[in-house]
C-alpha cells in the first residue's frame, strides 16, 4: 500500500504445515431444510435441499427430501451462501499455510495480485488438483514495474521491449492476468497493455505514477486497485469528497466496465496492524508468521505521526465512495491485500456496509462479482444447479446483518464438506505454522 523499500524472503516450500488434501466426496451430499441466500436478487429461498455430487451442485429444490444414500447435513435454521472470494491476495508473502486459513473462513477463491511465478503457479496447481486443500487460485504472477530498491513480488521492466517480453513470458507460464503498479514506466506500461490485449490477458493493478485513470482505461486496464491516491479527489476538486461531482466519473467507469478493488481494511490498518492502535482483535495476530509481521513493521517504521489517522479517515471516505461507485454501476470486488486471510474478507464486507452499502451489495463483492469478473457466472458465484460446490453454511442471515458471514457452521470446498470441528482443526494448524522458526 505504501511506497517503501522492503524485501520479503519467503520460501513456500519451507512453510511448516501439515498438508491437508481434498477428500473426494464419494457419496452424494445433501444439505437439507436450509435457507438459501440468492445473491443475485436478495431473496431467501427457505426450506431447500441442495444436492452435491462430486465438485458440482446437482440440484436445488425447495421442500424436497434427499435421495438415495446421500450424506445428509441438516441445515434447518441455517443460511447457505456461495463461497467467498479474496480478490487481492499475495500468497508469496503469507505462505502456504494460509490456504487452510482461507478455507476455514469460508473463502473458496482468491486472486493473487503479486507473487513469484513458480510459487503461485505451484500453489494454483496444488489446490486445483486437490493435492492441497485450499481456495481456487487465479494468479497474476509477479508485478511488472521498476520500483526503487528491493520491493518484493516484482519482475523488473524498464522499456517497452521489457514489457512486451514479460507479458509473453507470463503468458507461456500460464498466468491468468497481468498486474502493473505505481512505478511501471510509461513506455513499458503501454507496451504491456498492448501485449496483454494481444495475449487475451486481463490487465489490472495501480495507475502508474504520472498517468491518469482515463489513460490507463483507454489502454485497456480493466481493474484499478486500492482507490489509488484517493481516486475521488480529482473528481471532487480537492480533499473533500463531493459525490455529485464524482458521479459522471463513476458512470464512465461503469460504462467502460472498469472494476474497482478498494481494499478498505488494508488502507485503514496497514500502519497500525499489530499495534495498540489497531482495531483488529489481538487473537487474529496468532495466524501471522514472522515474515508478514516484518512487512507490517516495515510500513510502520516509515509512517509519519499523522499517517495512521489520515489512512483511517481515507478508508472511511473510501467506503462511502465504494458505495457510490456500486450505485453508479461500477463492479466492486472485495480484497484484503496484506491483512489476515479470510477474516479480512469478513471485515471488508462490514466496512462496506458501514460506508452505506446494503448487506446484499457488500456480499456480492465477494461472491457474484468475482464470478462476473472472471466470466464464470455459469459455473460459480451463486447457489444453483451446475455451479461449483463451493459453499458456506452460516448460523445467521447475512442480509439482515453482514457480520453473520463470520458465524460459519460449515464450508463446502470443491465438494468436500468441512464441519465446524474440522474448520477449528484447520485454524489450529495455521496457528501452529505461524509459530514455526521459518515463519
Amino acid at each position: 500500500m505504501l511506497d517503501r523499500k522492503a524485501a520479503i524472503l519467503l520460501s513456500v516450500a519451507a512453510t511448516c504445515i501439515a498438508v491437508v488434501s481434498v477428500v473426494p466426496q464419494t457419496r452424494t451430499l445433501a444439505i437439507t431444510r436450509v435457507n438459501i441466500v440468492n445473491v443475485i436478487d436478495g431473496r431467501i429461498v427457505r426450506n431447500s435441499t441442495v444436492m452435491i455430487r462430486g465438485r458440482t451442485i446437482a440440484t436445488v429444490a425447495p421442500n424436497s427430501a434427499p435421495r438415495g444414500d446421500a450424506q445428509v447435513v441438516d441445515g434447518q435454521g441455517k443460511f447457505l451462501i456461495p463461497g467467498l472470494w479474496d480478490m487481492h491476495a499475495h500468497m508469496e508473502m503469507t505462505g502456504a499455510s494460509w490456504l487452510q486459513l482461507y478455507v476455514a473462513n469460508g473463502v473458496t477463491g482468491i486472486r493473487d495480485m503479486g507473487s513469484a511465478v513458480d510459487v503461485i503457479l505451484d500453489l494454483r496447481d496444488a489446490t486445483a488438483s486437490g493435492r492441497v486443500l485450499g481456495p481456487r487460485i487465479f494468479a497474476a504472477g509477479p508485478i511488472l514495474d521498476d520500483a526503487p530498491g528491493d520491493w518484493p513480488f516484482r519482475m523488473r521492466v524498464k522499456t517497452a521491449e521489457d514489457g512486451r517480453a514479460a507479458v509473453q513470458l507470463l503468458k507461456r507460464r500460464g498466468v491468468d492476468l497481468i498486474k502493473v503498479h505505481d512505478h511501471t514506466p510509461h513506455d513499458a506500461f503501454f507496451a504491456i497493455a498492448q501485449e496483454a490485449r494481444r495475449q487475451h490477458l486481463p490487465l489490472a493493478g495501480h495507475i502508474p505514477l504520472g498517468l491518469t485513470a482515463e489513460q490507463v482505461i483507454d489502454a485497456g486496464q480493466g481493474d484499478i486497485e486500492h482507490l489509488p491516491n484517493q481516486l475521488w479527489r480529482r473528481c471532487s476538486g480537492g480533499t473533500t469528497y463531493h459525490p455529485e461531482a464524482c458521479r459522471p466519473f463513476f458512470e464512465m467507469l461503469a460504462r467502460r466496465g472498469v472494476w474497482q478493488t478498494p481494499t478498505l481494511m488494508a488502507m485503514s490498518e496497514i500502519v497500525t496492524i499489530g499495534t495498540a492502535a489497531s482495531m483488529l482483535k489481538a487473537d487474529r495476530l496468532a495466524y501471522a508468521g514472522k515474515s508478514l509481521r516484518a512487512f507490517w513493521a516495515g510500513n510502520q517504521t516509515l509512517a509519519g505521526p499523522d499517517t495512521a489517522r489520515i489512512l483511517k479517515a481515507d478508508a472511511e471516505v473510501g467506503a462511502v465512495v465504494a458505495k457510490d461507485m456500486a450505485q453508479a454501476g461500477v463492479g466492486i470486488l472485495a480484497g484484503c491485500d496484506s491483512m489476515i486471510a479470510g477474516f479480512c474478507v469478513h471485515d471488508e464486507l462490514a466496512a462496506m456496509v458501514r460506508g452505506g452499502m446494503t448487506p446484499l451489495a457488500a456480499l456480492q463483492t465477494a461472491t457474484l462479482n468475482p464470478a462476473r469478473y472472471f466470466g464464470l457466472q455459469q459455473k460459480a458465484g451463486s447457489v444453483a444447479p451446475g455451479k461449483a460446490a463451493d459453499l458456506v453454511l452460516l448460523d445467521g442471515n447475512p442480509l439482515t446483518d453482514i457480520t453473520h458471514v463470520q458465524h460459519i457452521r460449515a464450508v463446502v470446498v470443491a465438494g468436500q464438506f468441512l464441519d465446524r470441528k474440522k474448520l477449528d482443526k484447520l485454524l489450529a494448524q495455521v496457528r501452529m505454522a505461524a509459530r514455526q522458526p521459518g515463519e
